[in-house]
């Protein structure tokens, strides 16, 4: 064990990257962990509610399940627009506030969505509730980017990332057994209650980021007890300052033209690819799934538990990514999609047995949801504290283009009467264009850093 590091002396500042870096992992460390995971197990819930749900929603109002594209697709717009809008906003007033601000819009849109009657009013609502899931995720991974050493940062964000997973993964199940009796509102119900849980917990249970509160005069009581919080070890005096490696504390004007700034004008637009590429299949599953599956002779039950075993992979993918991000950086990535790529492919094929289906679609899952948690550590890693949320949030934006056409792309193909296993061709083919665009990322990141290991980029660092 290392020794506790020496108080400083009166007078010299104090160093950040050193108060965070070297606080030892505690209790409270662990706790927010786990917040964090339930946080986004919540919004993965609400994320994958309505491919789940959608089945029942045609047999109900009686129409074609192509008909549903538009409440697919306001959701994945709420997505698009809420992650830049509530990220940047998150660089501004903080992470906590946002955070607890978009779990509210999504319990309560949730709600409201058992209510509706009609496509469009479930359109409307799915809409309102995509712009909290949007803002809810770049600054979940900013806040635990900024309050966690850098030795485990990589590994700490898969971890809370996984709770996006295991809220697919547990909406599947939780469908399979609460919509026999109390039919898709039942699930909604669920999905409202679990985010304003959350918002309660975030509110007394998670703290604000140190190097958020370093930027706003106002809250130096705060950040000085945030920082004795996390260094017992160090005499830590109200009259404080603090020294940076450059002007990343204090400094937070142009957050949009800086993820553009230096080496960020080559990784952003490569993340936005790998997202986007990624996105298309990730949603056309959690979009179409239970529906192909059903087309292809399951039942609605075994059609839910089968789905949901694209989620359970991803499980198995973040846990397999916990092992190896932190020293393999981009690479796993890369792998990933490669794997992919027929794994989609063949993921419906017809006449397979039912755990032929398990199979296949636990291995589309694992690859595709192993890249989303790969890619959302490398934003919550690369991107520096003043542009982390605004990083975070249009990556995750772009990424919504993807999203976006994957219920376009299965309406259209359902509306020609394609078979199940032809529409997968779509997503696997894009899994492709991700391996290109991630091995480029990867070359990228090796080249400025000097290793595969991955860490905070410079904004200034343009060579």
């Amino acid at each position: 064990m290392s020794e506790p590091a020496a108080p400083p002396a009166s007078g010299q500042p104090l160093d950040i990257d050193d108060i965070v870096d070297h606080q030892s992992f505690g209790w409270s460390s662990i706790l927010f962990i786990c917040l964090g995971v339930l946080i986004l197990v919540s919004d993965g819930f609400d994320l994958a509610a309505i491919g789940y749900i959608a089945p029942a929603l045609a047999k109900e109002w009686q129409v074609d399940p192509a008909q549903l594209v538009p409440v697919f697709s306001a959701g994945i717009i709420g997505l698009m627009i809420g992650g830049p809008s509530l990220g940047m906003l998150g660089d501004r007033y903080g992470r906590r506030r946002l955070i607890i601000a978009g779990l509210s819009v999504i319990g309560l849109a949730s709600l409201a969505s058992i209510a509706a009657t009609t496509p469009f009013e479930l359109a409307v609502l799915r809409f309102i509730t995509g712009l909290g899931l949007g803002g809810v995720v770049p600054n979940v991974i900013a806040l635990v980017a900024e309050v966690t050493p850098k030795r485990i940062r990589g590994r700490l964000i898969i971890t809370v990332a996984l709770g996006m997973v295991l809220g697919s993964a547990l909406c599947g199940l939780v469908t399979a057994s609460v919509m026999p009796r109390f039919g898709w509102r039942g699930v909604l119900v669920i999905g409202g209650i679990l985010p304003l849980i959350m918002a309660i917990a975030t509110r007394y249970g998670a703290p604000e980021s140190l190097k958020f509160l370093l930027t706003r005069p106002r809250r130096s009581d705060e950040a000085l007890s945030t920082m004795r919080r996390m260094r017992p070890d160090l005499n830590i005096n109200p009259g404080f300052t603090i020294a940076t490696n450059g002007a990343e504390v204090g400094s937070s004007s142009m957050p949009i033209r800086q993820v553009f700034t230096g080496p960020f004008r080559y990784v952003t637009p490569l993340l936005w690819i790998c997202l986007a590429s990624n996105q298309m299949a990730n949603y056309f599953s959690l979009t179409w799934l239970p529906t192909l599956l059903q087309s292809s002779g399951l039942s609605p039950v075994d059609a839910s538990v089968a789905a949901s075993f694209f989620p359970l992979g991803g499980l198995i993918g973040g846990l397999l990514l916990l092992a190896v991000i932190d020293r393999l950086g981009v690479i796993p990535m890369a792998i990933l999609f490669l794997l992919g790529a027929p794994f989609i492919a063949t993921m419906v094929l017809p006449g397979l047995p039912l755990w032929g289906y398990h199979v296949l679609i636990a291995g589309a899952g694992l690859c595709s949801m192993g890249v989303q948690l790969a890619v959302t550590a490398l934003l919550g890693i690369l991107y520096p504290t003043t542009v982390r949320s605004t990083g975070t949030g249009l990556a995750q934006a772009a990424g919504r283009i993807g999203a976006l056409a994957a219920p376009v792309v299965g309406g259209a193909l359902l509306a020609m009467n394609a078979s199940p296993d032809r529409m997968t061709l779509a997503p696997a083919a894009l899994f492709l264009v991700g391996a290109v665009s991630s091995t480029a990322l990867a070359i990228i990141c090796y080249r400025k850093l000097g290793t595969w290991r991955v860490d905070e980029l410079s904004l200034e660092n343009s060579r």
